[in-house]
């Protein structure tokens, strides 16, 4: 037997070699049960055990990307790549769980890019033109890809031929006017109606206004309007609706919120106010179900000085 294989033993009988050898097995085992014990902590521990957004677990990590549309067409889709996973999303509102603190990189592709190329992301009010957006999910993001979407010439109107006898027609401006599919006004009577859904497509996990979260949606309405909002529950947890400040828990106006908002609507269940705007700033249409509004489930509501009502998302 070569010298070498001595080295540790000399001196020591067979019965000394095995109870070392034994007990350095058993310290091993040891070494990678702890390992393995401190690795599954470290996982659970990196959202909470649970990356969904719960009454019961409280927010955890996410990323939501909302893809834009041209009338029944997506622009583009998005890669988001989470470590050695990647997840393609073709949808509208497209959302997949995160452990907190992982980094996440999201990269664009132009459905037509000679057409609608790729311009910029929007993540909480901030914008990148870099093609691939890497992030760290260190809570509940809503990540917005853009894309440039051509004007159209309009289509000129040819002159009427000298022969044809033009009558002249009074012009009319309707006073009902449709923003988009939540809110509509009527400047005769200068009123809104706002038709409000709580959880739409249940974007943020459920924790959302008609299908915007974090202050995305912004509606403006001018000072002395009346604003109606049709509230519906499409959620399945209770949710309410209040105009307050961003730190208030109060309404701002007069009967600006549902019944009992700290304890809310029930699921499936329906809700309606009145109130008039008397005085202008910037305020939130917000959930006061306990964690709701600090999960994000609040839109910007502007009373205006003047103008008309408007909707920015």
């Amino acid at each position: 037997m070569p010298s070498g294989t001595l080295i540790g033993m000399q001196g020591a009988g067979p019965a000394l070699v095995n109870r070392r050898r034994r007990r350095l097995d058993w310290t091993r085992r040891k070494t990678v049960g702890l390992g393995l014990s401190l690795g599954l902590a470290a996982t659970l521990a990196g959202c909470g055990g649970n990356p969904l957004n719960t009454a019961d677990t409280g927010v955890g990590c996410s990323v939501t990307v909302l893809i834009p549309s041209s009338g029944n067409t997506l622009l583009g889709s998005v890669r988001v790549r989470v470590g050695g996973t990647s997840h393609d999303f073709a949808r509208n509102v497209n959302t997949v769980a995160v452990a907190c603190g992982r980094q996440a990189t999201l990269s664009a592709t132009s459905a037509d890019p000679s057409v609608h190329p790729f311009t910029k992301w929007t993540l909480a009010g901030s914008t990148s033109s870099a093609a691939r957006l890497t992030v760290t999910v260190d809570g509940v993001l809503s990540i917005r890809p853009g894309f440039r979407v051509p004007k159209v010439a309009p289509v000129p109107t040819p002159p009427p031929s000298p022969s044809a006898k033009v009558t002249p027609t009074p012009s009319a401006t309707p006073s009902t006017v449709t923003l988009d599919q939540w809110v509509s006004y009527d400047s005769a009577t200068q009123s809104v109606i706002w038709k409000l859904v709580a959880a739409y497509q249940d974007v943020n996990h459920g924790l959302s206004f008609d299908g915007e979260a974090h202050g995305a949606m912004k509606v403006t309405v001018p000072a002395g309007w009346s604003v109606t909002v049709d509230f519906s529950n499409g959620g399945t947890t209770n949710h309410s609706a209040v105009v307050v400040t961003p730190t208030g828990l109060d309404p701002v106006f007069p009967g600006a919120g549902t019944p009992s908002p700290m304890q809310g609507t029930a699921p499936g269940q329906t809700a309606s106010f009145t109130f008039t705007t008397s005085q202008a700033g910037s305020y939130r249409m917000a959930c006061l179900m306990p964690g709701h509004e600090a999960a994000g489930m609040w839109e910007t509501f502007i009373v205006a000085s003047g103008g008309l009502p408007g909707v920015q998302i």
